[in-house]
């Protein structure tokens, strides 16, 4: 009897084997995401990739659940008893994985009186249908380094009026990126009426550790210096970065004026109306000792900044924008994904409390379920979400 039950079980013929080698791999597919999604982990490892992919594209884990339906329909056909014991509890599993962080997304919406589209989420489309210009040269360096920018003019204008300006500053782990790396985010600023200067800055192996921050603060000095020409407002300049440019703008608006880190070419000194932080570090001796991902971190670290914290300590508190932190930092605002694989909640709130025993206004936001660039699928609930929120700030300092 028990001879026969197991014969059942048994595949038979190559199609029988097919399929249920097929089961045991979405079987070890779907405990691989299951761990990422609840777990931050190295990104460079097998898990983090496949992990950080399914946070991060919103079909992924819904095409995973129609592969495992198709499987099973055929497992049935074919009477593969062991598949279909694998893939009936995987497919409820996979139906949790695709709810549960849309429920938390939207629970985190609803709490901050956000309204979000589930449509977007998945179809949303954004094409570049701004014009803009291209490679405007707004320095050139002692030895010759031409420093350019692209201009993205604001839409929505009215005559004689000053527009405010954002000053965008790239990512890419201080040793690669390039300004052209997210045209959707500067025409959602030209539509939202800013004037945006997106700005490319020297990195290694030609810059010196403080050529990046001194390039970030020569772009700002020179579109005050040429506020007249591109009819911005001088008093409303606002500087954004996303990871490391987010660390880089921080650094420059929040030591500006300090004579310890001066603007690469000659520039004034610009008073600073907001800051805006997608997922920068704030204190880079924490950050080089503690993330998810050590592997990434500390090599690009230690290539921009020439070594490590027990190296060159000076340099780590050089390069923190929580030291240059007073009474007279801009408001602002910080967004971070709490599943991000490269830079922990710990920088948010360490930076959250520095301003906060300043009395800086400032507005720091956790997004659920938000792997490192997740605005990088505009359409995606937390990038509704961000949106949404940096909408509101910039309404209220930009007056």
């Amino acid at each position: 009897m028990e001879q026969k039950q197991l014969t059942l079980w048994r595949p038979k013929g190559f199609f029988q084997w097919l399929l249920t080698g097929l089961s045991v791999v979405l079987t070890l597919l779907t405990a691989i995401i299951t761990y990422a999604i609840f777990h931050t982990t190295n990104i460079l490892s097998v898990v983090g990739f496949i992990g950080s992919l399914a946070l991060y594209t919103p079909w992924f884990l819904l095409f995973l659940t129609f592969v495992i339906i198709m499987l099973l329909i055929l497992t049935l056909w074919k009477k593969v008893k062991i598949a279909q014991f694998m893939l009936i509890p995987l497919l409820l599993i996979n139906i949790f994985l695709n709810v549960e962080p849309i429920i938390e997304m939207k629970s985190y919406a609803k709490k901050e009186n956000v309204q979000v589209s589930l449509y977007s989420h998945f179809f949303n489309k954004t094409e570049i249908s701004s014009k803009f210009t291209k490679d405007i040269v707004y320095g050139k360096t002692t030895d010759g380094v031409e420093l350019k920018l692209d201009m993205w003019p604001a839409k929505k204008k009215l005559k004689n009026t000053l527009t405010p300006a954002v000053i965008k500053v790239h990512g890419g782990g201080w040793v690669e990126g390039s300004k052209a790396g997210a045209p959707y985010l500067n025409q959602w600023f030209s539509e939202l009426g800013f004037t945006v200067f997106d700005i490319e800055y020297r990195m290694p192996p030609q810059a010196g550790w403080k050529d990046e921050v001194a390039d970030v603060k020569s772009a700002v000095g020179w579109v005050v210096k040429h506020a007249d020409t591109y009819k911005i407002d001088p008093e409303k300049i606002n500087v954004m970065g996303d990871s490391a440019g987010g660390n880089l703008a921080m650094l420059a608006a929040y030591s500006m004026g300090d004579k310890t880190l001066p603007p690469s070419i000659n520039v004034p000194s610009v008073s600073i109306n907001t800051v805006i932080n997608f997922y920068g570090p704030s204190d880079m001796t924490k950050f080089f000792q503690n993330n998810p991902s050590p592997g990434y971190v500390q090599t690009v670290m230690k290539e921009y900044i020439r070594g490590t914290p027990s190296q060159f300590p000076d340099r780590y508190q050089k390069l923190s924008p929580i030291n240059y932190i007073g009474e007279h930092t801009p408001p602002t605002i910080m967004f971070l994904g709490t599943s991000d694989s490269l830079v922990p909640t710990e920088q948010a709130k360490i930076l959250g409390k520095e301003l906060s025993k300043n009395n800086v206004p400032h507005e720091i936001y956790y997004l659920p379920k938000a792997e490192h660039v997740y605005d990088g699928v505009p359409g995606s609930l937390n990038t509704q979400i961000t949106f949404e929120k940096l909408k509101v700030f910039l309404q209220k300092y930009n007056k």
